[in-house]
């Protein structure tokens, strides 16, 4: 077990974290829970911020939305947003051209890059594109520890 984790956090946990009524609600406080137990390192970028935003606020509300902003950007929060720069936008690119899903977006493909880039343990995230994609999800991740411990 790692003394800290880093973990990406994704738009379907901002979302399910944020939104009572989402389906992945109940497991996203959940994880999120187990996770504040350890030491870690929460990270995101600005194209998921963007896309939580926008996500929340058609799913909720404006004002669920402009609250998720405030959050985000209040002193004690523990989420870190990464700026997108030209090196991470091109190799998304790239990862995106070769896609074969029309199911995977652009931003999942800048989040697989920021994981690599960043050497991340996990992502925090349901989308299962990840974890075919070679990513450890933080779902997956915490099962494994719970059963080697």
């Amino acid at each position: 077990m790692k003394d800290t984790l880093k973990i990406f956090v994704d738009s379907d946990a901002f979302v399910a974290l944020t939104v009572a009524t989402d389906a992945n609600h109940e497991k996203a406080l959940s994880l999120l829970h187990s996770l504040g137990e350890r030491s870690v390192v929460f990270l995101t970028s600005n194209y998921v911020f963007s896309e939580s935003i926008t996500v929340i606020s058609m799913r909720s509300s404006h004002a669920a939305a402009v609250a998720f902003i405030e959050n985000m950007q209040s002193p004690g929060n523990p989420f870190q947003i990464k700026r997108t720069d030209e090196v991470i936008e091109k190799e998304a690119i790239e990862l995106f051209k070769i896609q074969t899903s029309k199911n995977t977006s652009f931003v999942d493909c800048s989040n697989m890059v920021f994981m690599k880039q960043l050497n991340l343990d996990a992502i925090f995230s349901f989308d299962d594109v990840y974890r075919k994609k070679g990513c450890i999800l933080v779902e997956n991740l915490l099962m494994v520890e719970k059963q080697a411990a």
